[in-house]
């Protein structure tokens, strides 16, 4: 019994850690680094977290699930929706640092191209209106866009373009992490 309860427990595990990602990417003012893991809470989804910092030592936190479901109809298309929590501290916004955090929604659209499934497209955006945006912000917004191709079954590259910005409150300068193209890998183990 105990020999069978081993096994078991190694062959979760196993395929739990074949499940996860680490996504690294590169734009000429920020890095971000981003993990993620399967999660049973619903269907297909994710739960993440990533820390992105910039040249002027902006740090933006996030923690979140988002839930994919593809889409039958069309072939390589994929639709998620989820929820992540953004913690935030900007500096040259003012002559002090300020901090903000939020509750940001979002969607996700994934197309891979049915004839050569290496190639996908993939857009996001996510939004924290004023009522769960804190701090020193008035709203928080995030989109990005990105081409990819996956060199293997486990890793892909990709070229994308990406805005964060926290809209600050009181006229003062908005609070913004990054604008602008950027580059990245997904590893897959």
């Amino acid at each position: 019994m105990l020999r069978r309860f081993i096994a078991v427990s190694l062959l979760s595990l196993s395929s739990v850690s074949f499940a996860d990602n680490l996504d690294i990417n590169l734009s000429n003012s920020a890095a971000q680094f981003k993990y993620s893991l399967p999660s049973g809470v619903a269907g297909k989804s994710e739960l993440f977290a990533s820390v992105m910092y910039n040249d002027v030592n902006s740090v933006l936190g996030e923690a979140g699930l988002l839930v994919l479901n593809e889409e039958g109809s069309v072939p390589g298309l994929s639709l998620g929706i989820g929820a992540k929590a953004v913690v935030a501290a900007l500096n040259k916004v003012t002559a002090n640092r300020l901090s903000a955090s939020g509750a940001a929604l979002g969607v996700q659209l994934r197309f891979e191209v049915p004839a050569d499934r290496r190639f996908a497209f993939s857009g996001e955006y996510h939004y924290a209106p004023k009522i769960i945006t804190f701090g020193d912000a008035d709203h928080f917004a995030q989109a990005a866009v990105r081409a990819e191709f996956a060199v293997s079954a486990l890793t892909q590259a990709y070229v994308g373009y990406r805005t964060t910005k926290f809209y600050s409150n009181n006229n003062l300068k908005d609070g913004v992490l990054d604008d602008g193209a950027h580059i990245g890998v997904r590893l897959a183990f």
